[in-house]
């Protein structure tokens, strides 16, 4: 029984060396391809799963993955301590990121289908939401044979087949004045991170602290470099993600009307 317990503690449910992850490598490729695979079969049968008797049970069984993939972060956390040894106060690793929010309104907006949840996660999921995708850095030491792996890539990954699947089976469509509860959640989570940030030692929400990122090559590294005091990236980060909120509305209002363009060309096809 002991044999157990170890193993899954500084096994299974541990952490690993130093590149047990790679970038690009086919534990990248494969939950992107798996994400890519899910937003096209949710396209491909929303009909179906719109007329489906049991759809309302799989929005549910769908935000339970999502709040398993929440909560099991902590529990992980709480049974095998942080990857640095010395660090025993847990306080920095609070839900005060991004991805952590954006997993828990997901529950609430497939859930009870909430229309002004779907604007907040549509911006923030499928723009900020992207940048986890590529650079995966915090879970390096961590690949397929780690129970942290699985962890992240449902955190980070359901949020966004759920906000398509609102999109494709409910028809809930972006709004550009949806960008303003997406802009003011992210500015309630930068006051509390900046907060966390000055009080507690060693903590780095959002990555705000000074002069520090993850160190594993990811987006905000590169940021640090260009603005390395905190106001300066928050300024700049502020810039960011304000234009990625107006093209991620841009994208989605053209392939709206080329969509509704084809399908008004092809009904009028049909009565020729």
């Amino acid at each position: 029984m002991e044999v157990w317990v170890q193993f899954f503690k500084d096994g299974f449910f541990g952490y690993g060396e130093k590149g047990d992850f790679a970038y690009y490598s086919l534990a990248h490729w494969i939950p992107l391809i798996l994400l890519a695979v899910s937003v096209f079969l949710v396209y491909r049968f929303r009909g179906r799963l719109r007329a489906w008797k049991h759809e309302e049970t799989f929005r549910f069984l769908f935000a339970f993955a999502m709040l398993l993939a929440e909560m099991s972060y902590f529990w992980r956390l709480l049974y095998v301590g942080s990857s640095d040894p010395a660090e025993t106060n847990l306080l920095d690793k609070l839900p005060l990121q991004v991805c952590e929010w954006t997993c828990i309104m997901a529950i609430f907006m497939i859930t009870k289908k909430s229309k002004l949840l779907y604007q907040i996660c549509f911006y923030v999921c499928l723009t900020i939401g992207i940048f986890p995708l590529l650079t995966p850095s915090v879970i390096t030491t961590t690949g397929p044979t780690y129970y942290r792996y699985y962890q992240y890539w449902m955190e980070h990954i359901l949020p966004i087949v759920a906000v398509f699947y609102m999109t494709f089976v409910h028809a809930f469509r972006p709004r550009l004045r949806g960008v303003v509860p997406a802009a003011g959640f992210m500015a309630i989570l930068v006051v509390l991170a900046l907060i966390c940030n000055f009080n507690i030692e060693g903590a780095n929400y959002l990555y705000l602290a000074t002069g520090t990122a993850d160190g594993g090559g990811s987006v905000m590294d590169v940021l640090i470099k260009i603005a390395p005091s905190v106001w300066g990236r928050l300024a700049l980060l502020t810039v960011i993600v304000m234009a990625m909120f107006l093209l991620a509305y841009g994208v989605a209002a053209t392939v709206r009307k080329l969509s509704e363009k084809g399908t008004a060309e092809n009904a009028a096809g049909k009565t020729i």
